[in-house]
């Protein structure tokens, strides 16, 4: 039998692509001069980032490494960079779960690794049920993941104050004025990126889906190039429509306000592609962009067409135009969203008229430039949330207006709307002249710190990298409280605020220091029914100080009239997303004694599982209880 020194480096290397690249290290490379000088193979160690690794930060330019000379890039050095970041990672991830203290710290040290940190968040987004921490290490690194991909999301749109501080003149491709230096499909992604989680569709893959949707339609005209304008936009509007790529299968009134339907990324991977109008005249127009066509959404009042533009000179079945319209470009119009044919110009004029706008059609006919989109994309997720906010009908027949994903509906409640929100703050560009326009984004930014200061505190190094530089710019002089003071400071202050709270450990409360006689009855991670309301929570704290121990007052609980010692209240997990607190006293409660799996749970219980990891390990079906992970506040629970 052969040994491996008789056989040629070729198949060696071939070999090791087998081998973990851990052992190649510590194991293979030590063998023999020969092995460690494979081990050294430029393409092996190509194929260990490939294989290892799929995610990668933008500053490594990974993709265009992959097609350029493979020795240009000392590519076992860029994998221990990797490995190096991940055993980073995993002691912070740690350090997150085992303490409160400096935690909002740990996830922005790992927010900077940026997408070098996704592969292995991912990996503890998914760690098996059996796992000791597994609800509290599935919450938080989703959510420190959540804010690496809201980072993504918001550099897309920042994309646009950078176009809109540019000198654009007569010259500027149409193109470029209407893309507003972003691309329409990332721009309309980076919503998809607020809702991600841990599942796929991240702005790339919704680029390369896109690509594959192009690739399809292409190979199933083989004579697409020969096409003029009008034929290549017709077929593809009839090719989308027979496959089922845009619009709503029977909507409703209800069904049409579904979240899903606002994201190009869930329709793009979604079987049945659900998608509001204004998002499948995105897809076409996407779509045809990519078969050399000019198409872009057109957003007339209550309803989105792409229009299709043909190329200068040209009419849209091909005929050259006359010497004088050398420039000019024809247009025609379609409805992606519910129909596969052209749209005369003249429906579309009736359809103007019956919502009474009888003059100006030629304005609102032209083109609608990308951060228009983005914005009236906004209003659509905030009327999605409105109608979910406002339905009476029972929650459960309410879930699929929110839920992405099988069981994700109580995680995306708040994300959609802080989306909408920050896309309002990015689409206004950085011109402080219009007084309205600096008005409605202060508003717009009292919204977005409510929002940060409640649900997403980890944000605070995306509030102090993209809005208060903004804030300095927008804000009225009036609000200065010195002539050198900036308007942000405030928000640093209250940022500076946080970090500080979050780098203190805040007193235990133990229940052997209690007062004689008093007694706290219920414990931490422990299920019950409110007696009077019937709904069922967590427990996640108690005082004897009354019911104002959580609130902000100033006072001390011994100065507060209204403090009672006359039984304990316990603040509790209750509601739709998790996010809502309720303060709720002992006599109120009623214990809910379970013994077995998670499916013994009630289900608003199951409901809150992905939100209660911030404040719980694991659910302990022997002793019915969730076990707690806030043992530095109630160390006796």
């Amino acid at each position: 039998m052969a040994s491996i020194d008789s056989l040629p480096d070729e198949l060696v290397h071939h070999i090791l692509l087998y081998v973990s690249p851990e052992e190649t290290l510590s194991k293979v490379a030590l063998l023999s001069k020969r092995l460690n000088r494979v081990a050294q193979e430029p393409l092996l160690w190509r194929s260990y980032c490939e294989t290892n690794f799929k995610y990668w930060d933008s500053r490594h330019r990974f993709r265009e490494r992959l097609g350029s000379n493979v020795r240009d890039t000392d590519w076992k050095s860029l994998f221990l960079v990797r490995l190096a970041h991940n055993a980073c990672i995993a002691r912070l991830v740690d350090g997150i779960i085992s303490s409160r203290v400096c935690r909002l710290q740990k996830m922005e040290q790992i927010c900077q690794y940026g997408y070098d940190a996704k592969d292995y968040l991912l990996s503890q987004c998914r760690v098996p049920d059996s796992t000791e921490d597994v609800l509290a290490r599935r919450y938080y690194s989703c959510s420190v993941l959540d804010s690496i991909h809201r980072s993504l999301a918001i550099e897309e749109w920042a994309k646009y104050q950078r176009y809109a501080a540019r000198r654009i003149d007569e010259d500027t491709p149409n193109s470029e004025r209407l893309n507003c230096g972003m691309r329409l499909e990332r721009a309309l992604g980076a919503f998809d990126m607020f809702m991600l989680h841990d599942n796929v569709g991240d702005m790339d893959e919704i680029t390369e889906l896109l690509d594959d949707i192009a690739a399809r339609f292409r190979s199933a005209h083989r004579g697409l190039d020969q096409m003029a304008t009008r034929e290549r936009a017709l077929s593809l509007a009839r090719w989308l429509h027979s496959n089922n790529m845009t619009g709503l299968s029977d909507p409703t009134e209800q069904t049409y306000r579904y979240l899903r339907n606002c994201l190009i990324g869930r329709a793009l991977r979604d079987e049945h592609h659900p998608s509001l109008p204004i998002i499948s005249a995105a897809i076409y127009s996407a779509i045809a962009s990519r078969l050399g066509m000019e198409a872009y959404p057109c957003a007339l009042p209550s309803h989105v067409h792409a229009t299709v533009l043909s190329p200068p000179g040209l009419s849209l079945d091909g005929h050259p135009l006359p010497a004088e319209h050398l420039q000019h470009q024809e247009n025609m119009f379609l409805d992606p969203y519910g129909s596969d044919e052209e749209v005369p110009l003249d429906d579309i004029s009736t359809f103007l008229s019956r919502l009474g706008i009888y003059t100006g059609h030629e304005n609102l006919l032209n083109p609608t430039a990308t951060d228009l989109i983005v914005m009236r994309t906004a209003q659509n997720i905030r009327a999605s949330f409105t109608s979910f906010r406002t339905n009476e009908r029972p929650l459960s027949q309410l879930i699929p207006m929110i839920e992405l994903n099988r069981g994700d509906w109580a995680r995306n409640l708040q994300p959609a709307l802080y989306s909408m929100i920050w896309a309002s703050i990015m689409m206004v560009p950085v011109l402080p002249e219009n007084e309205e326009v600096r008005w409605d984004w202060q508003q717009d930014v009292r919204d977005l710190l409510t929002y940060f200061y409640e649900y997403f505190p980890e944000d605070s190094w995306l509030v102090e990298k993209y809005v208060c530089p903004m804030y300095d710019t927008f804000a009225a002089s009036s609000r200065r409280q010195n002539d050198w003071e900036l308007p942000s400071k405030r928000v640093r202050d209250q940022i500076r605020e946080i970090q500080r709270v979050d780098s203190t450990a805040n007193p235990p409360r133990r229940r052997t220091e209690l007062a004689d006689g008093f007694r706290v009855k219920y414990r931490v991670g422990q299920v019950f029914k409110h007696k009077r309301y019937e709904y069922h929570g967590l427990i996640l704290g108690w005082t004897v100080e009354g019911a104002s121990t959580w609130d902000d007052n100033p006072l001390s609980p011994a100065s507060r009239p209204w403090s009672t010692l006359s039984q304990p209240f316990y603040r509790c997990m209750v509601s739709t997303d998790g996010s809502d607190h309720h303060v709720i006293s002992e006599e109120n409660i009623e214990l809910v004694e379970l013994r077995g799996g998670p499916e013994v749970l009630p289900p608003e219980i199951k409901d809150l599982m992905p939100m209660a990891g911030k404040f719980f390990k694991r659910w302990d079906g022997q002793q019915g209880v969730f076990v707690s992970n806030l043992r530095e506040s109630f160390p006796e629970d």
